[in-house]
């Protein structure tokens, strides 16, 4: 496994790339409904339920997790995710830092991203 960080820049050129990472928005509920924004290809889930969910997950496919500012949300979900084989890494700053990037968010159900 990898860095357990990674800046927006580096997932904005891994996206560019030739098989990109899978994005877990884990942003608690209410963040998540009141931003009605997402990344492009992310997918909601919800981080009080990973246990659930993270089966359903491919092993070998890399992980990017981000929270509002990335914090305790996305670091303990990415690290329950390590801890179960993941190779799982944080979006450094969240949604916020990507936002602020400049780079492309998208309204969060044309993603169809709840989980």
């Amino acid at each position: 496994m990898g860095d357990f960080f990674m800046s927006p820049e580096e997932l904005k050129t891994l996206l560019g790339g030739g098989t990109p990472p899978r994005i877990l928005d884990v942003r608690k509920h209410a963040a998540f409904e009141e931003s009605g924004l997402m990344l492009p290809d992310a997918s909601w889930h919800d981080p009080f339920t990973i246990s659930q969910w993270m089966g359903n997950l491919e092993q070998d496919t890399p992980l990017i997790v981000h929270c509002v500012h990335g914090h305790e949300v996305s670091q303990d979900a990415a690290r329950t995710l390590r801890e179960a084989g993941f190779d799982a890494r944080v979006l450094t700053g969240g949604f916020e830092a990507w936002r602020e990037a400049g780079f492309d968010v998208v309204p969060a159900y044309e993603n169809d991203g709840r989980r």
